[in-house]
């Protein structure tokens, strides 16, 4: 599978509220930073903050506009759909580093405002 499948793959995981699926990718050490967030470390620590994030918001729909891939890195630029809190549609640009091992995510960094949505 190429890295752009794995990317949509991963992202179709979170827009569904699948955070088991979404974490498979995860090695059982991999960190994972949201925005300014302290490091989750471990696959475990992945699945709950995905679950507790989907939990935070009414809705969520990555739209995938690129994926680079240089050497075991990915740059994914995103624009995440959503709805803010007083009901009004949002559309927020997101910037993810991925880092990979194999076919294991090792490290994923989103650099994102996600205030807008949560009011």
């Amino acid at each position: 599978m190429n890295r752009s499948d794995m990317v949509r793959r991963m992202c179709a995981a979170v827009d569904a509220g699948d955070a088991e699926a979404f974490g498979a990718w995860f090695a059982e050490d991999a960190t994972y930073v949201f925005g300014n967030d302290e490091p989750l470390i471990g696959r475990a620590a992945v699945v709950a903050a995905t679950a507790g994030a989907a939990g935070a918001l009414p809705w969520v729909r990555h739209v995938v506009d690129q994926v680079a891939e240089v050497g075991d890195q990915l740059f994914c630029r995103f624009t995440i759909e959503t709805e803010a809190p007083d009901g009004k549609p949002l559309a927020l640009p997101c910037v993810t580093v991925i880092r990979m091992s194999g076919e294991q995510v090792v490290e994923y960094r989103v650099h994102m405002d996600i205030s807008p949505a949560l009011g």
